[in-house]
């Protein structure tokens, strides 16, 4: 009987210490708090309350009403092409582009001016986001305990949400982020949180991280196609990374016009007031014979006019005195990036700038100088699980370097996805390089993705990454789910995890919790029709319609960007 008895309890033992193992390598689920850091998708105001920038409010409206705005918007209209001028007498025929340039930041940049950040990268005008929307979330996060919040609880109405002044430099928000997260801390008598970041929200995270991570209070973290770890039509276009292809401007349109017409994604279908400056400019080349000179030379012709006009535009529009779109500049390319929107180092340009510079570079020096040593910091000295989102199916920008780069959209999978191998937007991974990565490693295979565009193995964490096919960057509601389910557990990773797959394709026909996505295979892998949609012989004139509608459609982007119409944040 004592025989029986000790064989019993080390039966008993070893089922015990089984469980313990198998308990361990299972997901467990827990109650701590989320704050989630959104990018940019909250409204700037002035000081007295007036959305900005407050001068082109209706520029983009072909609602008119009363004949003064009509005689307004035709004026706007023979401003904008007139402004060619300069480019067809000087550019055209003395290769000068000074005075156009010139031009350019005169015509752009009152239309931007309050948006546009003074020189030291600080806010004029007393702008800022919403003093309503900054109280509330102070408040939720002072009054709130929602300790395990719902896809309905957190994401619709914002319990934890975190809101900034996106365009200024990260670091300009780490201690207020900071108090912000003690505060949701005593709320919610937790001791630790977890964050989710989105796009630009993605470099505050980071910044955070840099500066407070040590401490042990955050557990888990959340990338959602984040441009912290560089952007491609950032970069390339800061830096003069210019390739015009007419192949990927077709197809990009393309891309445009259906995303327009189904509401998918960032489509923008030109008004009347921007197809009118497209047709106004194609008849003045045409009636002046500018466009016959373009034939088998508007690669070059454009390099020429981008590379003079991009400081211009960059400052003109804002968007070069923003901090936090410089973190999106690679590594590699900041030093020209900087010689090329200020100046050489002690031009008069370089120190006029010199506050917004020393903004730039701290990031720099602090995080994007070194990013794996960062993601080794983060994950391996402090501890704290990284989840990663990334998507693709989009086409990127048409005119930069990167153009055939796999993305959402906006940006590209391999730095949304912290270093995967991607083919490009129209082709596969060859089966050469398949099988040189399992003939290193076997278990290789299973991050491969069935479509075999994507090769997950080389990410910095691929059993923590998730990736999900023709889903744009502006579908928030994909983010939502697979954020807060992966934030919901201590230990959830692919390998575990029984409800979302590593490779996902978006099907609107499919729904789990709200979310259309469903297992990628070789049967439901296919992309988007447009992306083999381009002409094989384009016109001159085709050329040049698409190139000037292309301007067009990102002049009208970037306003409705600033006037809170399109969120790349995740807050819809």
């Amino acid at each position: 009987m004592k025989k029986l008895v000790s064989l019993l309890l080390v039966l008993l033992l070893i089922l015990s210490t089984g469980s313990a193992a198998l308990a361990a390598e299972a997901k467990t689920y827990d109650l701590t708090p989320i704050v989630y850091i959104r990018g940019n998708g909250e409204i700037i105001y002035d000081s007295e309350g007036n959305m900005v920038p407050c001068e082109i409010q209706d520029l983009f409206n072909d609602e008119y009403v009363s004949e003064e705005d009509s005689i307004t918007k035709e004026k706007l209209i023979e401003s904008c092409v007139n402004i060619l001028l300069p480019f067809l007498a000087e550019g055209m025929l003395f290769d000068k582009w000074d005075n156009y340039a010139d031009a350019i930041y005169e015509e752009f940049s009152p239309l931007f001016e309050k948006a546009t950040l003074d020189k030291n990268g600080n806010p004029q005008y007393g702008t800022t986001v919403s003093q309503e929307v900054l109280a509330q979330s102070e408040y939720n996060a002072a009054n709130i305990d929602f300790k395990n919040p719902s896809v309905l609880g957190w994401y619709r109405t914002g319990q934890y949400d975190f809101c900034y002044d996106w365009r200024l430099s990260p670091y300009d928000h780490v201690d207020r982020l900071h108090e912000y997260i003690k505060t949701v801390m005593a709320t919610t008598n937790s001791d630790g949180i977890c964050i989710a970041a989105r796009c630009m929200g993605g470099s505050l995270l980071h910044a955070y991280l840099e500066r407070y991570g040590h401490l042990g209070h955050v557990k888990r973290v959340f990338y959602g196609e984040v441009l912290a770890n560089g952007c491609a039509f950032i970069s390339d276009c800061f830096s003069g990374k210019i390739d015009f292809s007419d192949e990927y401007m077709q197809l990009y349109l393309k891309q445009t016009e259906v995303c327009g017409e189904s509401g998918q994604g960032m489509g923008i279908v030109l008004t009347e007031f921007a197809s009118e400056i497209v047709t106004r400019t194609v008849d003045l080349f045409v009636q002046t014979g500018t466009a016959n000179s373009l034939i088998g030379s508007v690669e070059s012709l454009y390099n020429k006019l981008y590379k003079a006009l991009m400081p211009s535009l960059i400052l003109g529009t804002g968007m070069g005195t923003m901090p936090n779109y410089w973190v999106s500049v690679y590594e590699d390319d900041m030093d020209q990036a900087l010689d090329l929107v200020f100046g050489k180092e002690g031009s008069a340009r370089r120190q006029e700038y010199a506050g917004l510079i020393e903004k730039i570079q701290y990031y720099r020096e602090h995080v994007s100088s070194d990013l794996e040593g960062f993601y080794k910091k983060i994950s391996e000295d402090y501890g704290i699980s990284v989840g990663v989102l990334a998507r693709y199916g989009y086409l990127s920008m048409p005119i930069i370097e990167s153009h055939d780069e796999l993305s959402d959209s906006l940006v590209g999978l391999s730095d949304a996805s912290f270093g995967a191998t991607c083919s490009t937007a129209t082709t596969t991974l060859t089966d050469d390089y398949i099988n040189s990565r399992i003939a290193e490693d076997a278990k290789n295979a299973k991050y491969i993705s069935p479509d075999k565009m994507v090769d997950l193995s080389t990410c910095y964490f691929p059993e923590t990454t998730w990736v999900v096919k023709n889903s744009h960057h502006d579908d928030g509601e994909v983010f939502s789910e697979f954020c807060v389910h992966f934030l919901s557990y201590k230990n959830l990773t692919v390998s575990n995890d029984s409800r979302m797959s590593q490779f996902s394709v978006l099907d609107k026909s499919t729904s789990w919790a709200g979310c259309f996505v469903t297992p990628m295979t070789e049967d439901n892998c296919e992309s988007f029709e447009w992306l083999s949609a381009h002409e094989n012989n384009p016109t001159i004139k085709s050329r040049l319609i698409a190139l000037m509608k292309w301007l067009s459609t990102m002049f009208n982007f970037f306003t409705k960007l600033l006037k809170g119409e399109i969120s790349l944040g995740g807050n819809k």
